[in-house]
């Protein structure tokens, strides 16, 4: 337990190394962008490659690292760079979503007893990690059961979609 443990805050420390060798040069090329107001001539259609990567270079440090330099580069051979603030703003969603755990919302016709909280939270901490974090809504419109969302997946046992799966099957 205790080798799981300071294995744990290794890969956290590195995790956090990583995220933030990408997110600050990132942002700081974002905001040179903003700043200087280049972003429109790097998306140009007309402009050729070669103009672009010689209007980034000066808004690359001599710390960016080579990878960060290629995604812009990339963007602008695009001409994707208007997207670089929305790709800033995923990455970040990505980084709280590790950071914070998987979060599982779990809806439910009538609210649950804490007993059937535990044993569902016991059975998806098992298949999903220990790191799940549980919201729980209440949805009469389910008649019944419970709808977990988890993730990409969806474990749908309401009674109302075995109706819909019921109604599916029958036409």
């Amino acid at each position: 337990m205790a080798h799981e443990r300071l294995a744990q805050t290794y890969a956290q420390a590195a995790y956090e190394q990583a995220l933030a060798n990408w997110l600050t040069p990132l942002k700081a090329i974002a905001t040179a962008l903003a700043r200087t107001g280049i972003a429109e001539r790097l998306d140009d259609t007309t402009l050729d490659f070669a103009k672009k990567q010689e209007l980034l270079r000066p808004l690359f440090d001599a710390n960016t690292p080579t990878e960060v330099q290629n995604l812009v580069y990339l963007l602008a051979s695009k001409n994707h760079v208007h997207l670089l603030p929305h790709i800033i703003a995923e990455f970040e969603r990505y980084a709280q979503r590790t950071t914070l755990g998987t979060r599982a919302r779990v809806t439910s016709a009538v609210p649950l007893l804490d007993a059937e909280k535990s044993a569902l939270e016991a059975k998806l901490r098992a298949q999903f990690g220990d790191d799940v974090i549980f919201d729980y809504t209440v949805d009469p419109a389910i008649i019944g059961g419970i709808i977990v969302r988890i993730g990409d997946k969806v474990i749908d046992g309401s009674v109302a979609g075995k109706f819909a799966e019921m109604r599916e099957k029958l036409k």
